[in-house]
């Protein structure tokens, strides 16, 4: 499995932006929990807003959408939307991802 920065090189070649695929990752980990993008943004050790594009991409394709907080909650959690078939697929698309071996960085 390659570092963080070529997973990020890669889903930017194929998803456009740099972190869609690790949010991609953890929408599909979560199921129908969601996921905080705070904590998503801690566990990675970037900010929290690098999230935000993708997350807005993902709802305006249908494929997310933000859960309402609840009173007092500030953090804001997002959670997958859409049929359990494509979420399945794009979940698979992202680790065989992780798997590529791009030329020249063979390991």
């Amino acid at each position: 499995m390659q570092n963080a920065e070529e997973m990020r090189r890669l889903s930017a070649g194929v998803f456009g932006n740099r972190y869609r695929a690790e949010l991609i990752a953890a929408l599909a980990d979560a199921g129908d929990s969601g996921v905080c993008l705070g904590d998503l943004a801690l566990a990675r050790q970037v900010s929290a807003s690098v999230y935000l594009p993708p997350a807005r991409a993902l709802i305006s394709l249908g494929l997310a959408e933000r859960i309402p907080p609840t009173r007092g909650e500030r953090r804001r959690w997002y959670r997958r939307c859409g049929s359990t078939q494509t979420w399945q697929s794009l979940a698979a698309t992202v680790a065989q991802l992780k798997e590529h071996r791009t030329p020249g960085n063979a390991a």
